[in-house]
């Protein structure tokens, strides 16, 4: 079990690396396989943490701190709103069929309409709203990717930047998660091994992004995008019938 999980925070750490988004969605999924589903979000919380750190690190120079200091603003915010919220809240998988429904308009628009091009404190907003995202549903990597769609920014500042947002949601997942009491200790090598193999796979995942023709890299993100939006569009449909 340990192994699997090592070689597939590895390899799904490659993927962000290289497309800024899709391989912490997948290692969720593949974690499903080896672990109980209540060991699965806070321990994933820690391996995305440092795989997300690794990227930004790597790419420090690349990260747009205009568009990073508001949304760790409002994301804290969100995490606050959601605490209230998040029982109050039955029927949550209408977030999914609501992302996928933002997804699906910032890739399909008609080319005549401009970019969207968040100002400053515009971006304190989104994570705001990324934070209740990620609290309900856990979904916030495709939710921030619809706001990279502009022709404005490098490959590099993408994936450094969205990587330095997610890491702010990821950190404040874990005092929720110690305030329930989660046994954090029990999983110290799993986590650890698992956290060293991300900073390995973002390495790797870097590397290919810099040698990646910009055009390429566009192509890459927008099809992963697409599957993130068939894929919430399932989710719905799933929680719907259950």
């Amino acid at each position: 079990m340990i192994f699997a999980l090592v070689i597939s925070a590895f390899l799904t750490s490659i993927i962000s690396g290289v497309a800024g988004m899709a391989g912490g969605v997948l290692l969720l999924s593949l974690m499903t396989f080896f672990l109980d589903i209540r060991s699965i979000v806070p321990i994933h919380g820690v391996v995305q943490l440092v795989s997300n750190s690794s990227r930004c690190w790597y790419l420090r120079q690349n990260v747009r701190m205009d568009f990073f200091w508001p949304f760790f603003l409002g994301a804290p915010l969100g995490f606050v709103a959601a605490y209230f919220i998040l029982g109050q809240i039955e029927k949550t998988q209408y977030l999914y069929l609501f992302l996928s429904i933002l997804i699906f308009w910032a890739l399909f628009k008609p080319k005549n309409l401009p970019e969207i091009r968040l100002k400053s404190y515009q971006w304190a907003v989104l994570g705001f709203f990324s934070a209740i995202q990620g609290a309900l549903v856990g979904a916030t990597g495709p939710l921030l990717a619809i706001f990279y769609l502009r022709s404005d920014l490098k490959k590099e500042e993408i994936v450094a930047t969205k990587a330095m947002q997610q890491l702010t949601t990821h950190l404040l997942k874990i005092p929720l998660f110690l305030s329930l009491d989660f046994a954090y200790s029990e999983f110290l090598l799993l986590i650890t091994l698992m956290s060293a193999s991300t900073i390995l796979g973002s390495l790797v995942g870097v590397k290919i992004l810099k040698r990646l023709p910009e055009n390429f890299f566009q192509i890459i993100f927008k099809s992963l995008l697409f599957l993130a939006a068939i894929r919430m569009v399932y989710k719905f449909y799933e929680a719907m019938n259950v």
